[in-house]
């Protein structure tokens, strides 16, 4: 097969390098997110506390907002 095309390296496969300046606090902002997001979810379905565990989960997505928003900075 002399005709065959070479495959293109995939970068993407390449392990994630995040080397921002802000990198350590977009870490703590995702924790915040999961368990505030968990903590949510469990008063939610555990305790029938619904009005509070909407307002935990909505809570929590403004940690994960303030994380996306770094991300797309690339800070």
């Amino acid at each position: 097969m002399e005709n065959e095309i070479p495959h293109p390296k995939r970068h993407n496969l390449e392990p994630f390098r995040d080397t921002g300046e802000a990198r350590v606090l977009r870490l703590w902002l995702n924790i915040i997110f999961m368990v505030g997001a968990i903590v949510g979810l469990v008063l939610y379905f555990y305790f029938d506390e619904r009005e509070t565990a909407k307002w935990v989960i909505l809570g929590s997505c403004v940690f994960k907002f303030v994380e996306l928003v770094l991300r797309i900075m690339k800070k």
